[in-house]
């Protein structure tokens, strides 16, 4: 079996890759530019891993990066325009020859607004003819340690407008374990399943445990959508991503991102792995080198 892999240098895609091929199964890798690394460096060749060209904006690429694919992980055309349009259109292309499907979603995507294009995705999938599972993870671990690294490791501060609600932050390695039973074994058509961490934690209880880590304290500090907005606005966001990452911060303060499944232990047959063990690999990303 062969599974085509849709965003396979971004969160989720470069570990649904590893897990694929842990498994035994082949992936075709599909990025804009298959042959380069995320830096910009000559990819090397992997077992078990084929590079393909694959871009949402480029149809041209889709035919030849389907080819001999009989698994498809899709991560959705987020910056596109017409984003919502695009994954039932992959799909109708792909045809029969697609046999299982996951894609990645969120929890709580029916209760956000339409500019959240994961509903859309949902009903598209569900409506393929094949094998579907539907992941709905929640906010990424590695979140800490991409997107929120350098602010926690230079100033020591992370502002966000969610309150004091709590979530149970998801390591992607386990999302991506999900995703390849889901694509590589039976049982799974039909599924949603909601991706979870084995704790939940509010956003200072989680810097707590990372600072700890990184032998420094670190601090949380709740802030307004408005403030949230206009510091999208400053950094050059659109308003679609604003109203996007307002419906997300919606859902911890709903308390929707709190709760805790056994989907990782169920479905991967291993615990969810924790946060405290994220911090303990990471600790050096929010360490003050100038401390």
């Amino acid at each position: 079996m062969t599974v085509l892999v849709i965003g396979a240098t971004g969160k989720t895609g470069s570990a649904v890759v590893d897990a694929l091929t842990a498994r035994g199964v082949k992936a075709a890798a599909a990025t804009r530019t298959p042959f380069l690394t995320p830096h910009g460096q000559p990819a090397r060749p992997r077992d078990g891993v084929r590079p393909v060209r694959f871009d949402w904006a480029d149809r041209a690429t889709w035919a030849p990066a389907l080819e001999g694919a009989e698994g498809l992980y899709i991560v959705g055309p987020y910056a596109h325009p017409t984003g919502e349009q695009l994954v039932g259109e992959l799909l109708a292309e792909a045809g029969s020859g697609v046999r299982r499907v996951a894609l990645l979603s969120v929890i709580g995507a029916d209760r956000l607004p339409p500019e959240v294009m994961m509903a859309d995705w949902e009903r598209d999938v569900r409506s393929s003819g094949a094998e579907w599972t539907i992941l709905r993870p929640n906010w990424f671990i590695q979140n800490f340690g991409n997107a929120f690294a350098a602010t926690l490791r230079d100033k020591g501060l992370l502002e966000l407008p969610a309150g004091d609600g709590a979530l149970s932050f998801v390591d992607t390695r386990d999302i991506a374990d999900v995703a390849a039973a889901a694509l590589a074994e039976d049982g799974h058509a039909g599924q949603v399943y909601d991706i979870t961490g084995p704790q939940s934690f509010t956003y200072a209880e989680a810097l707590k445990i990372l600072g700890d880590a990184a032998g420094r304290d670190l601090t949380y500090r709740a802030i307004s959508h408005e403030q949230a907005a206009a510091n999208l606005r400053a950094a050059g966001a659109r308003e679609r991503s604003i109203t996007w990452q307002r419906g997300l911060y919606d859902l911890i303060l709903d308390g929707a991102d709190a709760p805790v499944t056994d989907v990782v232990e169920r479905v991967a047959g291993h615990p969810a792995r924790s946060l405290a063990q994220y911090a303990a690999e990471n600790a050096a990303l929010w360490r003050d080198d100038e401390a």
